[in-house]
């Protein structure tokens, strides 16, 4: 069994969402319940399984969850796969749904990826419903709260201004209830970084443990690149002492995200 450990998004290489790679023979082997067992195990944000019994399959795991989609994990297995000499142009995704194809490319410790703009009947969210599960004051909100998706569909809530945005102590176990009513996978709110052109700073709650807030949220910041149409740059993890940087681009029907990859201790 090969156990990678990586940083990615992180605004330097000592930053960044932790995700592990696992990799080896052994997997076919391994239950859904064996993955997610494992995930916890690890401590990490995310675990993802390269199963190679066929095409090269990327199989995504929270420590609360298995999941369609994680960016962050497939940034580091792509680059595991590129070290190990069995890099391919498209891999394919495990979901309790469908397969979705990804497409890498890089520069240097910079890895992108890119993935179709997910269309479905999304539900629609008052800004009244919004402050409830964000416990805050709907004056607060800035714009109609909308979902979109890139793989996995988040609620996206802008805020008006960076104070609003890190003073927010949500309901998660509301987001939670809410997002599996909804075939949501969690909430994510934002605001304009000052007077900055397609700049903007964000927070993640998808977790019911406030210790397990994501320092970057790569299918967020597709989503909101998609919201937006608008090719962004995405800061997050200022609060958590982790600062990342995620950049997202949509073009032809695709959005394409990326970040720093760096190999975790």
């Amino acid at each position: 069994m090969n156990i990678e450990r990586y940083r990615c998004f992180g605004a330097t290489a000592l930053n960044g969402n932790d995700a592990v790679v696992v990799s080896g023979p052994e997997l076919p082997g391994w239950s859904s319940e064996d993955r997610q067992q494992f995930t916890i195990e690890q401590h990490a944000h995310a675990c993802v399984f390269i199963d190679a019994d066929g095409p090269l399959t990327l199989d995504f795991y929270y420590p609360h969850a298995r999941s369609p989609l994680c960016l962050h994990a497939s940034l580091a297995a792509a680059d595991h796969i590129w070290k190990t000499g069995q890099h391919e142009d498209v891999l394919l995704l495990t979901s309790s749904m469908k397969k979705q194809a990804l497409a890498f490319d890089r520069a240097g410790d910079t890895i992108f990826v890119s993935v179709d703009i997910q269309q479905a009947d999304f539900p629609n969210v008052s800004i009244a419903d919004a402050a409830r599960l964000l416990s805050c004051n709907p004056v607060v909100i800035m714009s109609s709260p909308a979902v979109a998706s890139v793989g996995s569909p988040k609620l996206l809530v802008e805020v008006a201004n960076e104070d609003v945005l890190y003073s927010l102590r949500p309901d998660l176990d509301g987001i939670t209830e809410w997002g599996r009513a909804n075939d949501v996978n969690g909430c994510f709110v934002y605001t304009r970084m000052g007077a900055s052109q397609n700049k903007y700073v964000g927070r993640n709650f998808n977790h019911l443990d406030v210790t397990l807030e994501d320092a970057a949220t790569g299918v967020a910041a597709g989503a909101l690149s998609v919201g937006l149409n608008a090719d962004i740059t995405l800061y997050q993890g200022r609060n958590l002492d982790n600062p990342c940087v995620i950049r997202a681009a949509c073009t032809d029907g695709k959005i394409r995200v990326g970040g720093r990859v760096a190999v975790g201790s």
